[in-house]
């Protein structure tokens, strides 16, 4: 009985961000919030990741604790990027930026960064966080993890951008917020 309920939430914020510019939702089960924004035909998603489960996922696949922790100070999401329109659509995510309430601007940080980073310990590590480019034949997607310099439980508008047709897309999601720290 709760599943279903669950399921019929679930279909109703997945319906109606199909017709709103952006939505958001938290899952009861775990406490995380989403947004979604849906413009034409790219979708972009971003769910709240704690820092508990981004140490959990990295320490798993065997990065130094150092490498985990810093990670873990992060706010990250995970980011599912897809293309439900009949055209190809590229995205950069070095475009992107972050506005905190206070008016600052912030860069992603992107997988080149982090790479680049772990490569001067030695580590080779490639994995989880979304490619800071992407092209979409219709109907692709890629899902994986962003990383931005803000504090837990802080709140930003996120401003992204895309190209379809050899026309660039801007759009925003406003009152995004990090995960709250983890009480350890």
């Amino acid at each position: 009985m709760l599943t279903s309920l669950f399921r019929l939430i679930y279909l109703f914020v997945f319906c109606f961000s199909v017709f709103a510019a952006t939505s958001s939702d938290v899952r009861p089960e775990s406490q995380q919030t989403k947004w979604k924004a849906v413009e034409r035909g790219f979708s972009l998603e971003l769910v709240q990741v704690k820092d508990d489960y981004v140490r959990a996922v990295f320490l798993a696949r065997g990065l130094p604790g150092d490498v985990v922790e810093k990670v873990s100070r992060y706010c990250v999401f995970g980011t599912i990027i897809k293309n439900h329109s009949d055209s190809p659509i590229s995205s950069r995510l070095s475009g992107w930026r972050v506005v905190t309430i206070d008016g600052v601007e912030h860069k992603l940080k992107l997988k080149a960064d982090w790479t680049r980073e772990w490569s001067k310990k030695g580590i080779a590590f490639r994995w989880l966080i979304l490619s800071e480019e992407q092209n979409f034949d219709a109907g692709d997607w890629i899902q994986g993890f962003s990383t931005i310099a803000v504090a837990p439980g802080k709140s930003f508008d996120l401003h992204y951008s895309w190209k379809q047709n050899g026309k660039t897309y801007n759009n925003e999601i406003k009152g995004v917020t990090c995960a709250s720290a983890s009480k350890n």
